[in-house]
């Protein structure tokens, strides 16, 4: 046996120590949290935003209409009864006040725009999920710690020959560090969404999602809903409105009145608050989509009167050319 051969490490070792550094390279992968795309933080980031100013619109549009109702309530006794007392006039004076500031806040929070967003926050997104994840595998590692302490020394013996046999599993096979693709849903949701590549980082342009199927289909609903409003005498619809009625015919069951606003913008959709009957809240308005459609929004086609109908009638060009 000579020199060369007693230097080289047994293939035992070697397996086992190769495994071990790639399985610490995934580790460090995975809890860097570099499994996540920038895209996809920079996506979730949109998402919560848009979801907490939809929140701040409907709770201030929940407090406007009790305090709505509570006013209409005490002027109703005041017009039976001939009056107010002192007491019943200040809560009514309170109840205007409200709806008052109400109001106030809605047209200030108005529709919500997608602005530009600082890239430390992403940075910063990705620590949070670092840490989490390091924390995460924290505790088998203190869990060994605690059992060898409390319990016996076999605890440390049998972590260590299991994390051991890990290695020589793993062997030569390194792994593919890759990010994980970002959730449809999530594309769905932020699709108004347009990421550009900046030369700080010198990444790719990432692609703006296509407009899809559903798209189309959730404007032609809205589209028709608001038509057939005015139609009505109406200025145009309230999303929580243009929402039953598509739960109605069964689409997009997974919506609620939080995420609905921001999916109607999301399809190009204007919202913004609209007084319908007297009660504020996020809708669509005719003439906002008339402007984006570039046309006047078209009626259903069993709303369309039937001019064939009636053949005697002198069609506009047939009145208008001499005889």
């Amino acid at each position: 046996m000579t020199d060369e051969t007693l230097s080289r490490p047994a293939p035992l070792i070697a397996r086992t120590t190769a495994g071990a550094g790639h399985l610490a390279v995934f580790l460090a992968h995975w809890a860097g949290g570099h499994t996540v795309s920038s895209e996809e933080l920079l996506r979730r980031i949109v998402k919560a935003r848009a979801e907490a100013h939809t929140e701040k619109v409907e709770e201030h549009q929940r407090e406007a209409k009790r305090a709505h109702r509570k006013a209409t309530k005490l002027r109703r006794i005041a017009a039976e009864d001939g009056g107010l007392v002192p007491a019943a006039q200040s809560d009514l004076d309170q109840a205007e006040r409200e709806v008052r500031r109400h109001q106030v806040a809605l047209e200030a929070l108005g529709d919500w725009e997608i602005t530009d967003i600082d890239p430390g926050q992403v940075t910063h997104r990705r620590k949070r999920i670092a840490a989490a994840r390091c924390t995460v595998l924290a505790l088998p590692v203190a869990g060994v710690v605690v059992g060898s302490w409390l319990l016996d020394g076999v605890v440390l013996l049998v972590s260590t020959l299991g994390a051991v046999t890990a290695c020589w599993a793993r062997g030569n096979r390194a792994f593919e560090l890759t990010t994980r693709p970002v959730p449809a849903e999530l594309l769905a949701d932020t699709a108004r969404l347009a990421l550009e590549a900046t030369e700080e980082n010198g990444e790719e342009a990432l692609p703006v999602v296509d407009v899809g199927k559903w798209k189309r289909e959730l404007m032609d609903h809205v589209e028709q809903a608001v038509a057939i409003a005015k139609h009505e005498g109406k200025g145009g619809v309230h999303a929580v409105e243009l929402l039953h009625g598509l739960h109605k015919q069964g689409d997009f069951v997974g919506l609620t009145t939080a995420t609905f606003p921001s999916k109607l913008r999301d399809a190009g959709i204007p919202t913004k608050v609209i007084s319908v009957a007297g009660d504020k809240a996020i809708g669509v308005s005719y003439d906002e989509l008339t402007k984006v459609l570039q046309r006047m929004p078209r009626l259903p086609a069993h709303l369309v009167p039937d001019l064939t109908a009636y053949p005697d009638l002198p069609s506009p060009e047939r009145a208008a050319s001499p005889e």
